[in-house]
């Protein structure tokens, strides 16, 4: 597997998702590496994608959208929902589920999930896993007040969690458009269902990066074919 096989992927993906949005008014748009490669590609078709309305789930997504002259709009107080939400993933499993998060934009872009009337999701062929926390760890966005409790908590259950930390440019933790932070759970999810009722059980977890039979049609990039998986 090399970078320049995963990026065709990607671009086969990308590709594909876009025959589901011609007939679409209102489009909520995820945040990652693959997305951009989505706007990139409705950029370039011109004003049939840029007269359409944009819900975008992180401030970096609504940035991109709105310098390419995109059409945004704010969710709050609208009453405007997608009727199809378009992000990645960081992994699938057989029956669905995933796991997202990797640009701790999870909590917003789970409300655009969860309210979206379909939801599609874009993944190169190395996202595929059998079991959820294989390749990749579990975030959860936790409240900053309760962080030192949540942290014990999933010590305890055995979840080996680590804070995730910011990268160059600022020191100290990832700290997410909502002013929380991110802790990373660093184990393999059986059962994603049963634990994502766990966490969320928990004071201070405001929302987790499971995303459980919230995916309508997963697009699988390969380098050289695309695969519709449905639900």
């Amino acid at each position: 597997m090399s970078e320049t096989s995963i990026e065709k992927a990607k671009e086969k993906a990308a590709e594909k998702v876009l025959e589901y949005l011609h007939g679409v008014e209102v489009i909520g748009i995820g945040t990652g590496s693959t997305i951009l490669k989505v706007i990139e590609k409705m950029s370039r078709e011109g004003d049939i994608f840029k007269q359409k309305l944009y819900l975008a789930s992180s401030y970096d997504t609504m940035i991109k959208l709105s310098k390419l002259g995109f059409r945004v709009i704010p969710s709050f107080f609208t009453g405007v929902k997608p009727e199809i939400y378009v992000d990645g993933a960081d992994e699938v499993d057989g029956n669905l589920n995933l796991v997202k998060g990797r640009g701790a934009a999870l909590f917003m872009e789970k409300i655009l999930a969860y309210f979206s009337e379909k939801t599609f999701f874009l993944v190169d062929y190395t996202k595929l896993v059998d079991i959820l926390g294989s390749k990749k760890p579990i975030p959860v966005e936790v409240v900053p007040y309760a962080a030192s409790y949540v942290y014990e908590e999933l010590e305890k259950m055995k979840l080996n969690p680590r804070v995730r930390y910011a990268g160059k440019g600022k020191d100290g933790p990832v700290i997410t458009d909502l002013g929380n932070i991110i802790i990373d759970l660093y184990v393999k999810v059986s059962d994603p269902s049963s634990l994502e009722l766990q966490l969320k059980n928990i004071p201070g977890i405001v929302e987790t990066g499971l995303f459980v039979n919230l995916a309508d049609k997963v697009i699988v990039g390969y380098p050289n074919r695309v695969e519709v998986l449905t639900r």
